[in-house]
């Protein structure tokens, strides 16, 4: 279909309003931001615009398109089919890029796609490197199943070979071997049994000193061959296999490609050949026991300034000499680019020669799929790359500046921290200690490895008199007078950084001068080097620690030989640094300091003209102003360039969205809201933030942030007079039912729901069905059949009518079980295999029976609600759904006391969640697993599991919910264990979720009853009161039996404590009669041994007996339940 008809002039990319990216991912950016993947979640659309972009001379018959996109439907239906599907890409696209005349589909000429870009530049024999850059991959890779894509892919995977071979060949002739090897083995990728290309790859691995590497190509070429037909290799093929092993191809001796130490001191010290390290030998022998075991993870805190990032790399030296591989990253301040430092990392090793592995990174660049799936990947992808990078070798990972990681990444050093001994990785990080406060990434990264005994803290102090002597005589190339070493000492006061700033002015100028404060010994050195230095520096100073002298250049206001020649004078001064992949400054500290003496309008000029020469240099690489999105809107908003600002502001949010930065992106979208009104915000694009940043909070479970954006997304209006179409409205308000839901507020979504039915009535099919659905949901879930019912089978038939068959599937299984319960026959239609659909961000049944399970509702009718989802799931061969099924059925036999049963559910539950990518799911089962053994009294295998149940809820959808619970299991799991201050810790992370999370009963259900026994533990009763009151007043609502045990247990643990016994038997009885009541096995009996507990405390002979009795009743009731006594 593609190649017969080109169009004769293609749109220039940069100037294109939308830009259709369709080899190696989907993608359809409009203007400068990528159209955020939820707007395609309905393939319709997506498969229109495809097929467009496709389409020879980009028109198509009306009937050419049904017939290929619906070939099972009559004329009508598709049809109805074609222009549902043109309204909702006019909707997407923001006009008629697409439009239908005299029954010819046409795609605008002003439409930039990608495959026409490719297929001009692989036609001509100059712009083959363009060609290879543009073919990122296979033609529409999420769409694998679409029967009509597989023609045009096939050909656009030979047309690729055609032009990547002969540009490896030119590469390999100007020995490129580096941009050779790796279009090869894409050559290869598509035809494995092309011969020409694999002898060449198998040439250029030896050339280049790999000749293991190059004989596993040889044998590699040779199976491919055979499995192609032929009868093997050819001579010639033979021929060079012989000669690689004979060592006749390549050098003679192996070179080291890579040396990561010296790599790591020239990037962060400035220099490959750091001076010996002083005063720190206390601080060497842990990483002399850290090397020595190969394994493990040491951060290392301190203020500015006091050597940490040099102690890292002396540890570097250390590893690297025990033979580990070192790589070495840096997290920058301010730019909030998900797995920032890791990133760095990895393009560092690339970039200087490292071997054996690729960017597990480069992935991110085309999103596919759910943020948990994605991430997932991901992490397996970078598991994978370092034990290629260690090749059997321990990894020495160096991650500088870690407080200013983002949320990404300090998961991603949780789960490299958990595999540490795995993968044999030392993972040594630096991190400032005052930069270290509630809510930061870094703070809930340090309280996880300090939780899990994943890692050790060293504090590193200041030098002592002795070492900072040591110190100055290697930066004054002699020992210095025990005067001006004591008169160093007092001015710096053991500073390293501070020692080494002094010691350079005071080679440069003969005398000490002392400054009042670091920044102005900084300042005054810098401004003795001249104007033309100072012009530099400030402008440097502006675009970052890590900066790119093209760009910086137009701002200072020199011309190129001034400016080159004050280059050459900071890098001689050691102010700053060059490391080959660009400029730095040698320490932070330097660039804070002249950044923070810039007047305000001179620092906004210098930031308007950073950005300026930033989005020049952008524009000229495809995509490069997408990628550069972050730093431009930093630096438009420093510039006081609100309108400029937001826009990149949005963009930024969507691709850190796209890439799984969920807390990043929510970042992102709220400095777009903070610009709105100054950048004079259209209502359409406020809308946009509105959803996005909505989306983006439920996933995190801001659930609070989340209801108010998807409300102002609703109600949202303009200058102009412009509000939000019927459909935007019901996304809008279905997003807000979404939120109450996860939060157990299902009256108040209801609400939302009834508005947003009422709303899609005036709207699409797309809509109606599904808010239908989730209608149907709830209705089923809070014991209203027959509307649940009346719900589902119409969702069910609107979907059929949209030719959605899985969203009816889901309505049709909510009718039959509906009609279970009625004692109705269930409807006749078989439907389509049904498993959680895209319109819901989460397990719905999974949230609502979590709920349940903190409400009114007794567990045996749980069970029977649960045994008939079951069986529904089973018969239709839904894994996820049958996942969901089992998980509750853990959960309820655990809550019964049944616990073989509960594990085995349990067990399998996680299982299957794990095969199908759910960690909500995974996290759930592994939260009430973990309880289970800690009830067992396993605790440390528990709290293992629990570690693992925290690593699936860093990357799950409800994220501070799921990461909530599990900390509050993980603190009662720390109580049995008899770790008071771990559990304390570990319900300070889970008070400051909840603070995000907003109110919901199954969180509070597990925090607060822990946060009791932890105030009374630590001596505090008055603030375990306050905790019980608090545990009372959120029972108190309708639907709270649970939590009204909880709370009555509570109460009477305070009441034990301030030794009023009677009373707190009472409580404690009412407890578990209530627990009893609901079924709720286990708790009982732990009820009734705390009243007999305070009934035998009670010291009364009566109360003693009665006390005897309970005590035998539950012990007896615990030990038929396998369960451990309570601490």
């Amino acid at each position: 279909m593609i190649g017969e008809c080109r169009p004769a002039a293609l749109p220039a990319r940069a100037a294109a309003p939308i830009k259709v990216f369709l080899l190696g991912r989907f993608e359809v950016v409009r203007g400068d931001a990528p159209i955020p993947y939820a707007s395609w979640r309905r393939r319709r659309p997506a498969d229109l615009l495809q097929l467009m972009a496709l389409a020879p001379g980009r028109t198509l018959p009306r009937d050419a398109a049904i017939d290929r996109l619906w070939p099972e439907r009559d004329g009508s239906n598709g049809a109805n089919n074609l222009h549902r599907a043109l309204y909702d890409l006019r909707q997407i696209l923001g006009g008629r890029f697409v439009d239908l005349e005299r029954g010819e589909l046409r795609l605008a000429p002003e439409v930039w796609v990608d495959v026409d870009a490719f297929l001009a530049a692989a036609g001509s024999p100059d712009e083959l490197e363009e060609a290879v850059a543009l073919y990122r991959g296979e033609l529409a890779p999420e769409h694998r199943d679409a029967a009509w894509l597989e023609e045009p892919r096939a050909l656009l995977r030979r047309r690729f070979a055609a032009a990547a071979l002969p540009l490896a060949r030119q590469l390999a002739e100007r020995r490129d071997a580096a941009r050779a090897i790796p279009l090869l083995r894409r050559v290869l990728d598509v035809d494995p049994a092309a011969e020409v290309p694999q002898r060449l790859l198998v040439r250029l691995l030896a050339e280049t000193g790999r000749r293991a590497d190059a004989l596993r190509q040889a044998d590699a070429a040779e199976a491919a061959l055979r499995a192609g037909g032929s009868h093997g290799p050819s001579p010639e093929l033979a021929a060079l296999r012989e000669a690689v092993l004979r060592g006749e191809v390549g050098p003679s001796q192996a070179r080291l490609p890579y040396d990561g130490f010296r790599r790591a001191a020239r990037r962060l010290l400035g220099t490959p050949e750091p001076a010996p390290l002083r005063g720190r030998a206390s601080s060497l022998l842990l990483f002399e026991s850290l090397v020595e075991q190969g394994a493990g993870a040491l951060v290392l805190l301190g203020e500015r300034g006091v050597g940490k990032t040099r102690l890292a790399v002396e540890g570097a030296r250390l590893a690297q000499e025990a033979g580990a591989v070192v790589m070495s990253g840096v997290f920058r301040a301010g730019r909030a680019v998900p797995f920032g430092g890791f990133a760095d990392l990895f393009s560092d090793y690339l970039r200087a020669g490292g071997l054996g592995a690729a960017d597990p990174f480069s992935e991110l660049a085309h999103p596919a799929g759910p943020h948990d799936a994605q991430k997932a990947r991901l992490l397996a992808a970078v598991q994978a790359q370092l034990a290629a990078v260690g090749g059997g070798r321990p990894v020495y990972l160096l991650l500088d500046e870690v407080h200013h990681a983002d949320e990404s990444s300090a998961n991603l050093f949780h789960f490299l921290a958990r595999q540490a001994r795995a993968l044999r990785l030392m993972l040594v990080a630096t991190c400032r200690e005052d930069a270290v406060h509630a809510g930061a990434p870094v703070q809930m990264l340090l309280a996880h490895l300090d939780c899990e005994r994943l890692a050790r803290g060293v504090r590193v102090q200041r030098l002592d008199l002795a070492a900072t002597r040591e110190q100055l005589a290697d930066l004054l190339g002699t020992a210095p007078s025990e005067a001006l070493a004591a008169q160093f000492y007092r001015s710096t006061d053991g500073s390293p950084f501070y020692t080494e700033e002094l010691a350079r002015a005071f080679k440069e100028s003969g005398h000490l001068r002392v400054a009042g404060d670091p920044a102005g010994a900084v300042r005054e050195r810098v401004a003795r080097l001249g104007g033309r230095v100072v012009a530099l520096l400030e402008a440097a100073a502006v675009a970052g620690r890590r900066f790119d002298v093209e760009v910086v250049k137009p701002a200072t206001g020199l011309s190129g030989h001034e400016a080159l020649a004050a280059l050459e004078q900071v890098l001689e001064a050691r102010i700053v640094d060059e490391d080959g992949a660009g400029h730095h400054f040698h320490h932070s500290l330097v660039r804070e300091a002249l950044y923070a003496a810039l007047p305000a309008p001179r620092r906004a000029a210098l930031h308007r003209a950073i950005a300026d020469a930033l989005e020049a240099r952008a524009a000229a690489s495809p995509g490069g102003v997408e990628d550069a999105a972050a730093a431009l809107a930093h630096h438009r908003a420093a510039a006081d360039q609100p309108e400029r600002a937001f826009r990149h502001l949005l963009t930024a949010g969507h691709r850190a969205a796209a890439r799984t930065g969920l807390r990043e992106a929510s970042g992102f979208y709220e400095r777009a809201l903070a610009c709105a009104d100054l950048a004079g915000a259209s209502g359409p694009a406020r809308l946009e933030v509105y959803e996005a940043l909505g989306q983006v909070q439920l996933a995190l479970a801001d659930l609070p942030g989340a209801l108010r954006s998807f409300e102002l997304a609703a109600g949202v209006a303009d200058l102009a007079g412009w509000r939000p179409g019927p459909e935007q409205r019901v996304r809008a308000r279905r997003g807000a039912a979404l939120a109450l839901l996860a939060g157990g507020r299902g009256a108040d979504a209801r609400e939302q729901l009834e508005a947003a039915l009422a709303d899609a009535e005036a709207g699409g099919g797309d809509e109606r069905a599904e808010t239908l659905h989730l209608l149907a949901q709830l209705a089923w879930h809070e014991g209203r059949p027959r509307e649940a019912r009346q719900h589902a089978l119409r969702c069910a038939e609107e979907a059929r009518a949209l030719g959605d068959p899985a969203l009816a599937g889901r309505g049709l299984d909510l009718a039959a079980l509906a009609a279970a319960e009625l004692g109705e026959p269930p409807p006749e239609e078989r439907p389509a295999p049904a498993e959680p659909g895209p319109e819901q961000p989460f397990d719905v049944h999974l949230v609502l029976w979590e709920h349940a399970l903190a409400g009114d509702r007794p567990l045996p009718a749980l069970a029977a609600q649960v045994d008939a989802f079951r069986a529904r799931a089973a018969g239709r061969q839904a894994p996820l759904a049958l996942a969901t099924a089992r998980a509750m059925a853990g959960a309820i036999a655990l809550a019964a006391g049944r616990l073989d049963l509960a594990e085995a559910e349990l067990r399998e539950a996680r299982a299957l969640f794990q095969r199908g990518g759910s960690a909500l799911g995974e996290a759930f089962a592994l939260d009430r697993l973990g309880a289970l053994l800690t009830l067992r009294g396993s605790v440390e295998e528990g709290m293992a599991v629990l570690g693992e149940g925290v690593l699936a809820a860093e990357r799950a959808p409800l994220r501070r919910h799921a990461l909530c619970r599990l900390h509050a299991t993980v603190a009662h799991n720390r109580l049995e264990a008899g770790a008071i201050y771990a559990a304390e810790d570990a319900l300070r992370e889970a008070s400051g979720l909840l603070a995000r999370h907003g109110d919901c009963a199954v969180c509070h259900a597990l925090f607060r009853p822990e946060l009791v026994r932890v105030e009374l533990a630590r001596g505090r009763p008055a603030a375990a009161a306050a905790a019980a009151s608090e545990l009372e007043a959120l029972a108190a609502h309708p639907g709270g039996r649970a939590l009204a045990a909880l709370a009555r247990r509570a109460r009477g643990r305070v009441l034990a404590a301030e030794e009023r016994h009677g009373p707190a038997a009472a409580a404690l009885r009412e407890a578990a009669g209530a627990f009893a009541a609901l079924g709720a096995a286990v708790d009982a009996a732990r009820a009734e041994e705390l009243a007999a507990r305070a009934l035998r405390a009670g010291g009364m002979p009566e109360q003693v007996a009665e006390a005897d009795a309970l005590s035998r009743r539950a012990a007896a009731a615990l030990a038929a339940a396998g369960v451990a006594p309570e601490r």
